[in-house]
């Protein structure tokens, strides 16, 4: 992307998530997943804990019990809203050792080696440049330090999926999760910049969906376009668009059964450690 770019999607995501940061806070899965992240890899007592896309501060809350008031954990958002309601959250909890700052996870102007864990629940797909991103988060662990951070397989969420292939046809590219998709492409990652005990574990789940909603679940451009900038729908021709639509419905047709269409919505919890030397 553009620096242009960069900025208007960024934009977008600020946007989404400002609207969203009055209610966030009550989606239970969210905290829960943001708290597993944690629990699997916790830091070590007295730690220094960074939270990047830390939303309404789940992760981060969570990570302050483990290092205790001579720990310290930092919570970085690009979204306003979210700084503010996690601000708001920290200021009811009496805590001393947290804090939440406005700022850019990949670009993070902060000393190097400083910190224990970086952990990342649910924002590492909106990385712009996730092999970057990888190593600068590398530069501010300490040695044997570790991040964790969610992602999700290439064929999740069926639509996203679908749509991908479908689109493929038609000489559009729509990324979703492809750049991280599986095991394979995470561990790649993670051994360029040098990262070792790779630990990625898979948490399955999914559920069924019924014809009507896998057809309708066709991208539109108010999707989250993960990590692409303009949205592949708004700059591709109507007719390609509906040609590939044509395309998805027959393919969610392929895939119904008795019970539906499978939604898989299988996630990692992935996790590495910097080497001590």
């Amino acid at each position: 992307m553009s620096v242009s770019d960069i900025h208007a999607y960024h934009k977008l995501i600020t946007d989404s998530y400002d609207h969203r940061s009055e209610n966030y806070n009550d989606s239970l899965p969210h905290r829960e997943q943001a708290q597993q992240l944690v629990d699997y890899y916790p830091p070590p007592a007295a730690g220094r804990v960074l939270d990047v896309g830390t939303g309404t501060g789940a992760a981060a809350f969570h990570a302050a019990e483990y290092v205790g008031e001579t720990g310290e954990v930092l919570g970085v958002d690009i979204s306003s809203g979210m700084i503010n309601k996690a601000t708001a959250l920290l200021q009811d909890s009496g805590l001393s050792h947290v804090r939440f700052v406005q700022a850019d996870g990949e670009r993070l102007q902060h000393t190097q080696a400083y910190f224990d864990r970086i952990y990342c629940a649910s924002a590492f797909f909106w990385m712009t440049d996730k092999q970057q991103t990888l190593n600068h988060w590398c530069e501010l662990l300490k040695p044997g330090g570790r991040i964790g951070f969610h992602a999700w397989p290439e064929t999740s969420y069926v639509w996203g999926y679908v749509a991908r292939q479908a689109l493929k046809t038609q000489g559009v590219e729509y990324l979703a999760h492809s750049p991280y998709g599986s095991v394979e492409i995470i561990t790649g990652l993670l051994n360029r910049v040098g990262y070792e005990d790779i630990d990625i574990k898979i948490i399955e789940s999914g559920h069924y969906l019924s014809l009507q909603e896998a057809i309708d679940a066709w991208i539109n451009e108010t999707d989250y376009p993960i990590g692409q900038y303009p949205h592949p729908v708004a700059v591709t021709p109507p007719d390609v668009l509906e040609r590939a639509r044509h395309v998805y419905i027959r393919e969610m047709e392929h895939r119904n059964t008795e019970e539906g269409v499978w939604n898989d919505t299988t996630q990692y919890y992935v996790y590495a450690k910097k080497p001590q030397s």
